[in-house]
């Protein structure tokens, strides 16, 4: 064990997708800072970033029951898949600039389209 002090300016928690991309955009507005990252799994992205979790990852939004709720007229209001479109869009801004740069070799390693499924039940819901 060392006695001597380590300076750390960032620390994240996590090693998936958001703390990867915090982590990237940290480093090129502050390139000295120090930052470190903690993953009690055995890499990164196993869990929530974890392409068949949904959770934490950049999604497109555009086949979520829960950010397109019915209105009591029976509209239905997208304003929530839209910006969670919209801010899907700009991490893919950002991860075309990193693969830009050369920081990101092959983004296929961690951009993985899968097809979305809704699993709903009852005549309403199935309707809806």
């Amino acid at each position: 064990m060392s006695s001597g002090q380590e300076k750390t300016d960032v620390i994240l928690i996590g090693a998936g997708v958001m703390s990867a991309t915090l982590g990237t955009l940290l480093k090129e507005l502050v390139p000295e800072w120090e930052i470190k990252v903690f993953e009690k799994l055995g890499s990164p992205g196993e869990e929530s970033s974890n392409e068949w979790n949904n959770a934490g990852t950049g999604h497109a939004a555009l086949c979520e029951l829960n950010y397109t709720p019915e209105n009591p007229d029976g509209s239905v209001d997208i304003s929530k898949a839209i910006g969670v479109n919209e801010q899907f869009q700009l991490s893919r801004q950002f991860w075309t600039f990193l693969v830009n740069k050369g920081i990101i070799k092959d983004p296929s390693e961690f951009i993985m389209p899968l097809p979305h499924m809704s699993m709903v039940q009852g005549e309403e819901n199935i309707a809806f």
